[in-house]
């Protein structure tokens, strides 16, 4: 078959391949025109950020004055978290290995039962829901936040007993996740907390005691996490005065596995 023929027979074809093979080099060639320029930038930050991570930014001596600083301010974030949030007691979080729903129910049925009857034997009474939810909590992280609260309650409610109350109601652990507004350039603050509330129940103007040492918890175990304390008007039927409180339990978070191994 000559030239002649083969070009009659697939002249179609042929002709269709030569304008496909023409548009495609017509197309790479505008596409290299627009974008080779963005390329050979890119190509020149690559370069330059490969030479900056190439040398050093700090010397050894400036990274050892870094970490001696962060072990200083990681101190003293912990000495302030001693002085404000409630240090968590023996008992409250579940023990390795535990169910922490079976560790719960345990431990609340345990500080329910006790403290009830001791606030009775002192002629004392006390919401007998003790602030916990109605439904017994079921995640790991709801738990350890309830039983924060309870820690709390627990040392409130004795605490008011000593003091000479009358009654302790309305007590409340709050179980849902609540964001703390900011002010406008302060970063939301990491700490989970719970917030707890109650009334105290007093006769007479017998609340200073009460007060004082909820302010000066040293000797009671440490802060109570303190948010607001209000004294309310004297009740003139009964003759009782009512304290209202708003107490956070809480705790420093834990770091990382990354921030652990800086």
């Amino acid at each position: 078959m000559n030239l002649d023929t083969l070009w009659q027979t697939h002249r179609q074809f042929l002709v269709a391949t030569a304008i496909g093979l023409g548009l495609f080099l017509i197309g790479e060639m505008i596409v290299g025109s627009l974008t080779g320029s963005d390329l050979v930038k890119a190509e020149r930050d690559i370069r330059a950020a490969k030479r900056a991570l190439a040398s050093s930014s700090y010397s050894s001596a400036q990274v050892s004055q870094l970490r001696t600083r962060l072990e200083g301010l990681e101190q003293r974030t912990v000495e302030l978290a001693g002085l404000a949030l409630p240090t968590l007691r023996k008992g409250f979080a579940s023990p390795s290995g535990t169910s922490p729903s079976r560790h719960y129910i345990e431990m609340t049925g345990q500080i329910r039962q006790e403290l009830i009857a001791w606030a009775l034997r002192q002629d004392v009474e006390v919401d007998e829901s003790l602030g916990l939810p109605p439904v017994s909590p079921t995640e790991a992280q709801t738990i350890s936040r309830v039983l924060r609260g309870l820690d709390i309650v627990e040392r409130t409610v004795r605490l008011a007993v000593r003091s000479g109350a009358r009654a302790v109601e309305d007590i409340e652990i709050t179980t849902r996740t609540r964001r703390h507004k900011r002010m406008r350039g302060i970063p939301e603050s990491p700490l989970d907390t719970t917030p707890v509330s109650l009334v105290v129940v007093f006769d007479g103007d017998e609340v200073r005691p009460f007060v004082q040492a909820l302010l000066g918890s040293e000797e009671d175990g440490g802060p109570f996490g303190l948010v607001a304390c209000e004294v309310l008007p004297k009740d003139p039927r009964r003759g009782q005065r009512r304290v209202r409180i708003s107490l956070e339990a809480g705790g420093l978070p834990q770091p990382t596995d990354e921030e652990a191994g800086l």
